[in-house]
C-alpha cells in the first residue's frame, strides 16, 4: 500500500474533486459527494465505528440542560 503524505492525499483528493466539477457541474458534484458522504456513514455505522445509541442518549440527556436565550 502506498505511503502518502496528507499534503498529497490533499492534492489527489483536490484534483479529482475539481475533474468531476469540470466534468459534470456543480450542482452534480455536490450531489455526488452527498451520496460518498452517506455511504461513508453507513459504512461507519455498520462496522460498528459510530454507535447510534450512544449519540442518542447524548442527545437526550444534553436536553433542557442547555440555558434558552
Amino acid at each position: 500500500m502506498l505511503n502518502l503524505s496528507p499534503k498529497a492525499i490533499g492534492a489527489i483528493a483536490g484534483l479529482v474533486a475539481g475533474l468531476v466539477v469540470l466534468c459534470f457541474g456543480i450542482l452534480k458534484a455536490i450531489l455526488l459527494a452527498l451520496f460518498i458522504l452517506a455511504g461513508w456513514l453507513i459504512a461507519r455505522i455498520w462496522t460498528g465505528d459510530i454507535d447510534l445509541i450512544d449519540i442518542y442518549e447524548r442527545f437526550m440527556s444534553s436536553r433542557g440542560r442547555r440555558p434558552r436565550s
